[in-house]
Order: structure tokens, then C-alpha cells, then sequence
């Protein structure tokens, strides 16, 4: 089997100092929250912000994983796309036609993983139809091998002779069947994937918890320094606290959030009532820290 490998240089480099930069910007907003620290809605919104440039460092870091182990291997029976730890297995015989960029009847539209020397995702080829794309170069630079139903963009780094050994492959035909496949990271294939109504519990509760963090930052400039969380049986306070003490509120609906996820995503294998029970649960535990929240800025 012959390997043909991607030219990963431009990609790596412009996927590097995509995480340079995004580093160097939250650095930036830490410095900025550290010295000019209040609690308001700005607050909120930049630290949300940091949060979600480190799960994007995350996911650039990944794409980058896949980039440098990224090939192609060829014989008789099957073209193997390898990158990282996602593989597409075509089998020569199921390959209808292999067209260039330059051939392309139609504009292409790609959802992914793009930049620079690097494209991976999937999308739409107009006049051709559903399309993978694996490649280190622009979409009209790519090869193209077309199969019933699915199409893989790719780009060897020696591309005519590529073609060529493509071609002879293709006029000898192959000598065993193999199937059409393809390998994904494990956790890509967690059931709780298919669980539309899960993952609509889950992330109403996550909007939940942000929202009632993002509404208390709002009003906590305009709080008392001291307020009141606790009252007796007939609603009269009879303590007072500081006003931080009123993200306890969102913390204990976002500890539920975590627990009761961490446990619908266990049982949800076994028992997908159960999950779908525990994570309503949670969602239960939100409106009950709101009406908290509520009838705490409501008596301030």
C-alpha cells in the first residue's frame, strides 16, 4: 500500500498562531479583569468569553493534531484518508469518477474546520452532492472522488502522481471487496448524541445557570452590601449577608446542571427515561434558584 502524504506547512503555522493569538488576547482580558475587577455585566460577558477562547484553543489544538498525522494510502482495493484519529475508508470500486477542483460544475460549501492550509468538515458540492473534505489546499485545487451518495475532497502533496497511480489502480480493478467505512474518536459516537431531547434538557439548563449569573451581574451594582437570603417560615429575613453571597443562587443550579448531567449521560446507556428523568430534574432546580433570585433582587 503507497502513502501519499499532505503538505502541512502552511496549515500548522497559520493553525499555531491562531492559538497564539487567542492566548495572547486572553491574557489581555485576565490583565484587564484583574485591575479593573467589579462585578457588572461586563464582568460576565468576559469571563463567558475566556471560557469559550480556551474550548476554541481545544478545538484548533485538535484540527492541528489531525493536520500533522494526516495522509493518503492507496492500493488495488480501497483509498484510505487518514487524519488524526478520523479515517475514511473508499473502495476503489465504489469510486464513480475522480474530477479536479478546476472541474467542478458548482460552488462548494464547507462547515468546519477552514483556514489556510487547512480544510476539514463536511458540506455540499452543487451538481455533485454530499461531500467530506480532507485536503490542505483550496477547494478548487482539490481532487475529488465521487461515490454513490458521498464525495471526498483530498490533497496529496504530489498530486499528478497521485492521479496517475490512482488511474492505474482504477483500470486494474480490485481483487477483494471492501466495505465503504469510516472511524471517528469514540466519544463521537456517545448515544447521547442521538438524544435530541437530552441534549435539549441539558442545554436549557446551561442557558438556565448563565442566564441567572448574567441577570444577578447585572443587578449586583445596585444591591445593598448586605442582603437578605434567609427567612423564616412566615418570609420575614432574619439574617443578613453580603451581596457575593448571591451567586450562591447560580452555583447550586449549576452544581445540580454537572451532577445530574454527569449521571443522565451514565445511566442514559441503560436507561434513557432515567437520564432523560435525572436531567429534568436539574431543569426543576433552575426555575427554583430563579424564583429565588427573584424574590431576593425583588425585596432590594
Amino acid at each position: 500500500m503507497e502513502e501519499w502524504r499532505t503538505d502541512i506547512t502552511r496549515g500548522l503555522w497559520v493553525g499555531i498562531a491562531l492559538i497564539v493569538g487567542i492566548f495572547l488576547l486572553d491574557i489581555g482580558l485576565v490583565w484587564l479583569l484583574i485591575n479593573r475587577w467589579a462585578v457588572h455585566l461586563g464582568t460576565f460577558v468576559s469571563m463567558l468569553a475566556l471560557v469559550a477562547s480556551l474550548g476554541l484553543i481545544g478545538l484548533i489544538a485538535y484540527w492541528l493534531f489531525g493536520l500533522v498525522d494526516s495522509g493518503y494510502f492507496l492500493d488495488r482495493n480501497q483509498v484510505i484518508i487518514h487524519w488524526g484519529p478520523n479515517e475514511q475508508i473508499i473502495p476503489t470500486g465504489s469510486i464513480e469518477r475522480v474530477i479536479t477542483g478546476e472541474e467542478l460544475p458548482g460552488a462548494v460549501r464547507i462547515a468546519g474546520g477552514i483556514w489556510p492550509g487547512h480544510i476539514f468538515g463536511h458540506g455540499e458540492i452543487v451538481g455533485v452532492g454530499p461531500a467530506l473534505f480532507y485536503a490542505t489546499v483550496p477547494p478548487r485545487q482539490q481532487l475529488y472522488l465521487v461515490t454513490p451518495g458521498l464525495t471526498y475532497g483530498i490533497s496529496p502533496a504530489e498530486r499528478a502522481a497521485f492521479l496517475e497511480a490512482l488511474r492505474r489502480r482504477l483500470e486494474m480493478g480490485p481483487t477483494q471487496v471492501v466495505e465503504q467505512s469510516s472511524r471517528r474518536p469514540g466519544f463521537l459516537a456517545w448515544a447521547i448524541w442521538r438524544n435530541r431531547a437530552g441534549l435539549a434538557l441539558l442545554g436549557t439548563g446551561l442557558v438556565a445557570t448563565l442566564a441567572l449569573t448574567a441577570a444577578l451581574c447585572m443587578a449586583y451594582p445596585s444591591l445593598p452590601y448586605q442582603v437578605a437570603l434567609h427567612f423564616d417560615a412566615a418570609g420575614v429575613p432574619h439574617r443578613a449577608d453580603p451581596r457575593g453571597e448571591v451567586f450562591i443562587l447560580p452555583l447550586i443550579g449549576f452544581l445540580a446542571f454537572a451532577a445530574n448531567g454527569a449521571l443522565g449521560w451514565l445511566v442514559s446507556r441503560r436507561d434513557r427515561v432515567a437520564s432523560t428523568l435525572l436531567w429534568s430534574g436539574a431543569l426543576v432546580v433552575q426555575a427554583l434558584t430563579w424564583l429565588a433570585a427573584v424574590g431576593v433582587l425583588a425585596r432590594h
